[in-house]
């Protein structure tokens, strides 16, 4: 099973590598529970989990509003349980309610906490370039900062796009900062060809990993023919959209799940939906959790509601 050590390594290279998900913390939980307060998984956009929060009738639920969070950039705490609220009682400001009927029992509050990439502009050089891609970052909404104000360019690095344009002048700390390990999502530089060269020469001998070197973008920014400061920063902004968009999952992955837990449904068509006998929820007649009994064929959302039955229905036939 997943620890927290590893969910948490898998966490920093998603960030890292500018993919959005979802921490998901079981905060308290009610015996019987198969997950115990403090154990934590990841959700990512196409709603894989890494990790274990909770068993198979607990996983729609949690990767449904993962998604939701993920979409709204909003925090959530979601309780699921066997006792719905009372009727005409509304739920606890702050909490979503869903009701789980599985014949396990318990409970669980599970906090789900989404953690969209930075867009992070870093900056290094001064010139007119950097002025304008200052400029064009902050009217796209970046959070813009400059190397040369950084105490902790490695911490500033992290998960940043970062674009060196000193022609020389206060470039080294920002591009070691920004390839050692792959820190930064982008790292670009404006030079000509035979000074990228030069500069890619000169970090293997500050100890960068030719790898990491080879992450360098120079000269940076798409070609669209640009000339100016302005058309330059505006090519380089424009490859790096080009690359954040490249590493987010699609659009429509917040509302419809590429991979539904098996025999769960979320949004299958009513034809191929069933009904648990057991504990009543909506199964997908595609489960491997089915039991054939008096000419009819019965599907289950989990191993223990099929037993259940199948153990009910052997002793019906016996008597």
């Amino acid at each position: 099973m997943t620890g927290p050590t590893d969910v948490f390594a898998a966490a920093a290279r998603l960030y890292r590598d500018g993919v959005p998900f979802v921490l998901a913390t079981v905060v308290r939980a009610e015996r019987p529970t198969s997950a115990r307060p403090g154990a934590k998984a990841i959700v990512t956009g196409d709603g894989q989990f890494r990790g274990f929060v909770g068993g198979t009738c607990v996983k729609p639920a949690v990767r449904r509003e993962s998604l939701r969070a993920l979409a709204d950039g909003a925090p959530r705490l979601l309780r699921i349980s066997p006792d719905s609220p009372p009727e005409g009682v509304e739920a606890e400001e702050g909490v979503l309610e869903e009701h789980m009927a599985c014949v396990s029992g318990g409970a669980l509050d599970i906090h789900l906490e989404p953690y969209l990439p930075s867009r992070r502009l870093l900056l290094a050089g001064r010139s007119p370039i950097v002025e304008s891609l200052a400029a064009l970052g902050e009217a796209l909404g970046m959070e813009v900062r400059t190397a040369e104000t950084e105490e902790d360019l490695d911490t500033a690095a992290e998960g940043a796009f970062v674009v060196v344009a000193g022609h020389g002048e206060g470039e080294w700390g920002a591009l070691k900062a920004a390839l050692t390990g792959g820190r930064a999502r982008y790292a670009g530089l404006v030079a000509s060809p035979r000074r990228a060269a030069a500069v890619r020469e000169r970090l293997v001998g500050m100890g960068v990993a030719e790898a990491d070197i080879g992450r360098l973008r120079s000269p940076a920014g798409l070609d669209i023919g640009a000339e100016t400061p302005g058309e330059i920063a505006l090519s380089i902004l424009a490859q790096i959209v080009e690359e954040r968009r490249a590493a987010e999952p699609p659009e429509a992955a917040a509302e419809e799940p590429a991979a539904p837990a098996v025999g769960i449904s979320l949004d299958v068509p009513d034809d191929d939906v069933a009904v648990d006998p057991i504990c009543g929820m909506s199964v997908s007649r595609d489960s491997p959790h089915r039991v054939e009994s008096g000419g009819e064929t019965w599907w289950f959302c989990c191993a223990g509601c099929a037993e259940t039955f199948a153990t009910a229905a052997q002793a019906a036939d016996s008597a």
